[in-house]
């Protein structure tokens, strides 16, 4: 208020002036070439009084006016006041203009009243038609030197202007904050403020933006075309701001790193009320409450500062979660297993959290999940699931009508578990239907390390599963036999599930064991197996049979050796396959088998069918065996025994006729090889020696 006292005492001595004269004329004028008081310069001043009916008619006019920064110098005053009224201890001018020219704020027009108790220090101003950063103010001010009371609106305002303007009268750490940011809108502001001396104590805000385009320079805070309302009331009690706050969100599009909303397809709203403790930084959110229209409602409270917290409480409401999952979990979900899901049912959800304990529970009705990758599925969830890092048990069940594993189909099944001190446990054995078999698991713990990664193990059996209703599953060659297996441990951590035991597979009348099994990111872009396998006693006349190899009869053992599959596709083995020594069946090996036993090895197909030996069915062998190691796409092959060129796949042996096979192929592309295998679609056939 020291500008309106010093103009107060400008007017008082021309008042006094004017009153010397008074016997002599009803006007005064007056002309300062050069007027200074308090920091206040004119050029050029002249006053115009008048006497009227009404009071004083008052015209003043100076060609600049200096006032101290940041609004500095104005151009072209003037000022006028139709009726000027002098009361004791008070005058009040119930209808002024002032007009003057501002290097930032532009040619201003404005009109006021004002009514001035100098005695009281009480200053009441009014002013309209104020031209700032591009729009249109009204503003009220009522001053006295105990309170203070302040409106200001605007129906329409740029944004980026606004605030281009009050930065001068902004600190540094202010300024500081906005040059990280960009913005631009048109608002509306309707703004109530009261405080004492230079302390704000109570601020009503009415804000409306049009289409609000704001951004932080990392990007990590983005809106678009945002149109917003917010209602904000500030209240200053005992070193306090209490608060409470209305926030509607109708239209555009806004970006909270990871979460991308777009409120054109559903509109937002919050409400909430709390207590911000300055110097303790201390936040209070007493009650939240959130509607994200057709998505998710909910709603919570809060206490403690921006970095640790003291109590949190938040409850969602049955949401569906078709809707829920793309906004709200997809984002935070990105490079895990659940990225990519599709999802229908229902999600209700509550979280407690008192200093660093806390508790989770969610409730499930009729979920379906999906994995689009095609790698997992569950169907008809139902049931509650409860996490917490604190010692009190909380007992959870889960069931489901059925699902899948990467095409492996599983069946109903229920889930009776335990949770506390950030695992999960079960409280009875556990069976899970798989195909005609079963998983069943004696004990499992899950446990969430002090790293937050999510660690398991279990234990159990595999009851026999039909090889046959296997392949279908898994669309292969049709398979005979049962996989089945004692588990003694199967472990999960840093995304590698390990199990510790051996797999049997009673397949082709023989026994496969599979050992040191190893799966790495076994549901991430690029998973990995590693595993050791030995095959023994295998029906080569039920293995040639399946895969429409033509006839081979005897047995057949083998081993594979730092067996690995990246995305489930053979990288690395060493394997090898021959003839047991103690075999006693009948071996036997047909005229196709022959040939496409030749093309695997690289030899010149379609010798039999030239050949005298085209008569013959099948012939005898002694034994027969390959060996593949494969690195880097490519195969390095041998045999049973090295010829003298190449290197033997069938050597002929017992009752005439006799044949052998050679191969001379040292090395392979594995997808040549993979190929062969498939469609023997090259010229194949036997070296006849």
């Amino acid at each position: 208020m020291k500008t309106t006292s010093t103009w107060l005492v400008f007017w008082a001595a021309m008042l006094v002036l004017w009153q010397s004269m008074a016997f002599a004329t009803d006007e005064l004028k007056l002309s300062i070439a050069n007027w200074a008081f308090d920091n206040v310069n004119a050029q050029n001043l002249a006053v115009n009084l008048q006497l009227t009916q009404q009071g004083l008619k008052v015209n003043a006019s100076a060609d600049s006016i200096e006032l101290a920064p940041p609004i500095g110098i104005l151009n072209k005053v003037t000022l006028k006041c139709t009726e000027l009224v002098l009361l004791s201890g008070q005058t009040n001018c119930a209808a002024g203009k002032l007009g003057f020219i501002h290097k930032e704020y532009g040619t201003q027009n404005i009109a006021f009243s004002i009514k001035a108790m100098p005695e009281q220090t009480h200053y009441q101003v009014s002013v309209s038609n104020l031209k700032f950063a591009g729009a249109t103010f009204v503003a009220q001010l009522d001053y006295d030197d105990k309170h203070w009371q302040a409106s200001i609106q605007t129906p329409k305002a740029a944004l980026s202007k606004l605030v281009h303007n009050i930065s001068p009268y902004l600190d540094d750490s202010q300024k500081s904050q906005l040059s990280n940011w960009t913005y631009d809108s048109d608002i509306a502001v309707q703004a109530n403020l009261t405080g004492h001396q230079q302390q704000l104590e109570q601020l009503k805000l009415d804000l409306t933006t049009s289409a609000l385009n704001l951004s932080d320079k990392e990007g990590k805070y983005v809106t678009e075309n945002l149109v917003m309302n917010m209602l904000l009331d500030l209240a200053l009690k005992n070193k306090t701001w209490q608060w409470q706050t209305d926030i509607n969100l109708k239209s555009g599009q806004a970006y909270a790193q990871p979460v991308f909303v777009d409120f054109d397809d559903a509109a937002l709203s919050l409400q909430a009320t709390g207590e911000w403790q300055n110097e303790q930084q201390y936040l209070v959110i007493k009650d939240a409450y959130l509607n994200h229209q057709n998505i998710m409602q909910a709603h919570g409270s809060y206490s403690g500062t921006l970095q640790k917290i003291d109590a949190l409480d938040v409850t969602i409401q049955q949401a569906n979660l078709a809707t829920l999952y793309p906004v709200w979990l997809q984002p935070f979900a990105l490079g895990s297993a659940a990225d990519k899901l599709e999802l229908a049912g229902q999600l209700g959800l509550e979280f407690k959290q008192q200093a660093g304990n806390y508790q989770l529970s969610v409730n499930l009705n009729k979920v379906y999940v999906d994995d689009q990758n095609s790698r997992f599925a569950l169907y008809g969830l139902d049931g509650d699931l409860a996490w917490s890092n604190n010692e009190t048990v909380t007992e959870s069940k889960l069931s489901w009508q059925g699902g899948s594993i990467y095409a492996v189909p599983f069946g109903e099944s229920t889930l009776h578990i335990a949770a506390h001190s950030s695992s999960l446990s079960l409280l009875e054995p556990w069976s899970l239907p798989i195909l005609d078999g079963a998983l069943l698991v004696n004990d499992f713990t899950l446990n969430n390390a002090l790293d937050d990664k999510i660690e398991w193990t279990f234990d159990g059996l595999v009851t026999p599963i039909s090889m046959e209703s296997l392949s279908a599953a898994l669309d292969w060659p049709s398979l005979h036999g049962k996989l089945s297996g004692v588990i003694p441990k199967v472990s999960y951590a840093n995304e590698q599930v390990q199990v510790d035991g051996a797999l049997m597979v009673k397949l082709f009348d023989g026994t496969t064991v599979i050992r040191d099994l190893r799966l790495d990111k076994p549901f991430g872009t690029l998973p990995q197996l590693y595993a050791n396998v030995d095959l023994t006693g295998l029906d080569l006349e039920i293995l040639t049979q399946t895969f429409d190899f033509g006839k081979i009869t005897g047995k057949l053992d083998g081993r594979l050796t730092g067996l690995r599959l990246s995305n489930w596709q053979p990288v690395q083995f060493d394997a090898h396959f021959a003839t047991p020594e103690n075999d006693k069946n009948r071996r036997r090996i047909s005229q196709r088998a022959i040939d496409n036993l030749s093309q695997i090895g690289g030899g010149v197909g379609g010798i039999l069918s030239r050949s005298f030996l085209r008569f013959f069915e099948d012939f005898s062998y002694q034994k027969l065996g390959l060996n593949c190691k494969l690195l880097n796409e490519v195969c390095v092959m041998s045999g049973i025994d090295e010829a003298k060129q190449g290197y033997y796949i069938v050597k002929g042996g017992g009752l005439p006729p006799r044949i052998n096979v050679v191969g001379y192929t040292r090395q392979v592309d594995w997808p040549d090889l993979i190929e062969r295998l498939k469609a023997v679609s090259q010229s194949s056939g036997p070296v006849i020696q």
